[in-house]
């Protein structure tokens, strides 16, 4: 029986990861791929499995909520992974956190439990363009963020500089420079909103399965890593946390509360640098109509969705304190309504 290949997706909160899968979901079916998903979210609710049901209705999926995969739901990789092998994909995508470390993923991958049946086919990090360079200025004094950052450039294969069109060549080239630092080898790829030729990622995978263990191009560096430390070790048992920091506050609503996008967002300023990522699925405008809205790099997208459950509100930061932001929301609330 041959390995199932595996496809990571790794990046920091709010690069494109999501959108990227959805892409990479929706064109599988022309290279003639079954994909199934293994997506995690820092958060209880699932926000992103939502909108792939969304683009992609009938995909595989496991879910692996309120927890990074690569330290606090690790244990639960392997059962899950073993769950989308029942439905006999071929082709498995993973979507890590924001914050998740790569590389535990991958010794995950080694593990006994699965090496017989599934390989490792790309690491893929994509970076957010128009805040890369300030991440080691906000996250200076959270090492072990940092590292995990670092790590997600130097064990990709595949590097995607997203966002290029909300920055300057001059600082294009600077980033590209930055990366340079960390990874020597990888294909840097520039994109607006996840797009380019998918053939890159898809083209040499087949229904069959028939490639070698790791890809021919993939970072040496990291193989031998991740082959060294597939065994358990005293120094993985002391790992900690690479979100140590990080928190997510979810902000609760009534089923028919209704705002305006300028309340949201309103709100969501206020927090600065503190505030990450956000997103969630709300009712907007007098018409009450649902939208999906996704706050990343103090920009906010919002889409119509066909959600029909009740409105929640996810918040993705450094430090943050959960009463303060739930009071400041009510209070924000009730002045609205004087």
């Amino acid at each position: 029986m041959s390995k199932v290949p595996v496809i990571v997706l790794s990046g920091f909160l709010g690069s494109g990861k999501t959108t990227l899968l959805i892409r990479m979901l929706q064109e599988a079916a022309s290279f003639n791929l079954g994909p199934a998903v293994l997506m995690n979210e820092l958060g209880k609710q699932d926000v992103d499995g939502h909108l792939l049901q969304e683009a992609s209705p009938d995909v595989n999926m496991a879910k692996l909520l309120d927890g990074c995969i690569c330290c606090s739901k690790k244990n639960d990789i392997s059962d899950s992974i073993k769950q989308l092998l029942m439905r006999k994909p071929d082709v498995i995508l993973i979507e890590l956190t924001g914050v998740a470390n790569p590389e535990e993923i991958v010794d995950a991958l080694t593990e006994p439990a699965l090496l017989p049946h599934v390989k490792l086919h790309k690491v893929i990090t994509i970076l957010d363009a128009e805040n890369v360079l300030e991440y080691n200025s906000i996250f200076a004094s959270d090492r072990e963020l940092v590292h995990t950052l670092r790590r997600q450039m130097e064990v990709a294969d595949l590097l995607i500089l997203n966002k290029i069109d909300l920055i300057s060549d001059k600082q294009q080239r600077s980033i590209e420079k930055t990366i340079r630092k960390f990874n020597e080898r990888s294909l840097i790829l520039p994109t607006a909103h996840s797009q380019f030729d998918l053939e890159l990622i898809f083209g040499t995978l087949s229904p069959q399965g028939s490639q070698s263990t790791f890809s021919p191009n993939f970072n040496k560096k990291f193989q031998f890593q991740a082959i060294k430390t597939a065994q358990p070790s005293s120094e993985t048992s002391k790992h900690t946390p690479s979100f140590s920091r990080i928190q997510t506050i979810t902000i609760p609503m009534d089923d028919d509360l209704a705002l305006s996008q300028r309340f949201v967002e309103r709100y969501l300023a206020k927090w600065g640098s503190l505030l990450l990522r956000a997103k969630g699925y709300l009712i907007i405008g007098a018409k009450h109509e649902s939208f999906v809205m996704q706050f990343a790099g103090k920009r906010a997208n919002w889409q119509p969705t066909t959600f029909q459950g009740t409105p929640y509100l996810v918040l993705i930061g450094m430090d943050l304190d959960a009463t303060t932001l739930e009071d400041d929301w009510q209070k924000r609330l009730t002045e609205s309504q004087l």
